[in-house]
């Protein structure tokens, strides 16, 4: 279902079950040993794997080809799936639309990295250009762009964030509290400032849409005339 001709973009996907298999062959051709799950799959649709510079990294797959903007379910799914099938891996919801800010934040506190159709497109706008948005991704989304990029900076980044240890509430102390306020605040305004970009996304696309729209009934009216 992946074709390199598409522009990383999913355009020929028709189901939930085409975009499985594009998410899977994207991952397949950037060397993760991709894999969808059969039967009960307790949510997740893909586990993937990844080894290289001395990591072994799994990542536990949701794909949600929607209409309309993703909301929390998908989310709690992962985080459940991914614990029943151990818990030795990272859980990642990959959805071909848009996410509130509100459950990209909800997806953070339970640990479950989002790629929404934003981060879908910078794919495709890096494989027609080379140009990268955004050089600060992490995770899955970190990984795929420096092997797309063949930055290994991008790629090392990406990966530290599996290195963290999360700091314990009940052990902060009151600088360390001020400091998670902090770094939770503008977090929040970052996804505020990323969904403002996506509506515009979507805005500046469906003036394209109508703008066609209205040239084709010009022209339809003219041959009429």
């Amino acid at each position: 279902m992946f074709d390199r001709m598409d522009g990383f973009k999913p355009k020929n996907c028709m189901s939930g079950y085409d975009f499985e298999l594009w998410v899977q062959g994207i991952l397949t051709t950037l060397k993760f040993d991709a894999r969808r799950t059969k039967g009960n799959d307790n949510g997740v649709d893909i586990i993937a794997t990844l080894d290289g510079r001395g990591k072994h990294l799994k990542f536990y797959i949701q794909c949600k080809f929607h209409n309309r903007p993703v909301g929390k379910t998908p989310v709690q799914e992962i985080y459940t799936g991914c614990n029943y099938f151990g818990n030795d891996g990272y859980p990642v919801v990959i959805t071909n639309n848009r996410m509130s800010s509100e459950t990209k934040a909800y997806a953070k506190q339970l640990g479950v990295e989002v790629i929404t159709e934003y981060e879908l497109n910078e794919f495709s706008l890096l494989f027609k250009t080379g140009k990268l948005i955004n050089e600060t991704h992490t995770g899955l989304m970190g990984i795929i762009i420096g092997k797309m990029a063949n930055r290994i900076d991008l790629f090392e980044k990406a990966v530290k964030v599996y290195n963290k240890e999360p700091i314990k509430i009940e052990e902060a102390t009151d600088k360390e509290e001020l400091k998670i306020e902090l770094i939770n605040t503008f977090d929040q305004a970052n996804l505020l400032l990323q969904e403002s970009a996506e509506l515009q996304m979507r805005a500046n696309a469906c003036q394209q849409q109508a703008m066609s729209l209205q040239k084709e009934a010009l022209l339809k009216n003219l041959n009429c005339l």
